[in-house]
């Protein structure tokens, strides 16, 4: 056993952070965080699977990446996370083309109609966990033998709103830290298969949704450190980081991008 660590070359470094030569599956890719990743990574020279419930808004995202001059490729799917038979194509379209897969990113989701929990439809409550919960375990028992193979990473996208609970948000917050839960349960599961399970729970970021309802002119500027927003490459570079070997001790985790502690705190009492 070595006495310390190799010693660091800028290669080392660099082949560590890298995502270069892997290729990865991003679910929820044609708008806001799953397209930043989905970009982030093709930026890196990753091959990327990318995945939305309408093909025309992904062939857009993906044909605008590939006429790019970036070194990765992307593949444009239509998939239904909650349809395990769209789930079933989108894994066989991966393996047909890239033939394995290195890293898998769980976006796809959604926050559904809100309100007070005991007035929330339970149509929607059921279609709120379908989506973000049942959608997460859906791709990722599609994808789980072409991960245990050979190793890899699998990043799932929670929220603040399941650390805390948000009111007026029952369904999307008690689906978030359902996710979060599954990603700890999921990291003990495979740790002995190589592949590392992580999530980050993002703040308020600048996707459209809530470009519209905070009223925002457009993408915040990344500098400000005392900001309420983030924007959606600030996850991505979240995201990026738990898929690469820089995090090989890394799993089981939820990391936040969420700005100052102010931003998301717990009421006090």
């Amino acid at each position: 056993m070595p006495v310390r660590d190799e010693p660091p070359t800028t290669e080392s470094v660099r082949d560590r952070t890298s995502l270069a030569g892997t290729t990865a599956v991003v679910t929820g890719a044609s708008s806001g965080i799953g397209r930043a990743v989905a970009e982030t990574f093709v930026a890196d020279g990753a091959d990327v699977v990318i995945c939305s419930r309408t093909q025309a808004d992904v062939d857009a995202v993906a044909e605008e990446l590939n006429e790019s001059d970036l070194p990765g490729e992307v593949l444009a799917v239509e998939c239904d996370v909650t349809d395990r038979e769209s789930v079933e194509v989108l894994a066989r379209a991966t393996v047909e083309e890239f033939g394995d897969v290195d890293v898998l990113v769980n976006n796809a989701g959604g926050t559904g109609e809100g309100g007070p929990l005991h007035e929330v439809d339970p149509e929607d409550w059921d279609g709120v966990l379908e989506v973000n919960l049942t959608g997460t375990f859906n791709v990722t028992r599609a994808f789980a033998d072409a991960l245990r193979d050979g190793g890899g990473a699998v990043v799932n996208t929670a929220s603040m709103a399941g650390r805390y609970g948000v009111a007026g948000m029952g369904p999307y917050s008690a689906a978030k830290a359902s996710v979060a839960n599954l990603t700890r349960t999921l990291a003990s599961e495979w740790a002995d298969s190589g592949v590392r399970v992580n999530a980050v729970n993002p703040g308020f970021i600048a996707s459209p949704p809530v470009i519209e309802m905070l009223g925002l002119e457009g993408i915040p500027d990344r500098e400000p450190v005392d900001r309420e927003v983030g924007t959606p490459h600030e996850v991505a570079d979240t995201v990026r980081f738990l898929a690469s070997d820089a995090a090989s001790f890394v799993t089981g985790q939820t990391i936040a991008p969420t700005g100052p502690p102010h931003v998301f705190s717990p009421p006090e009492v």
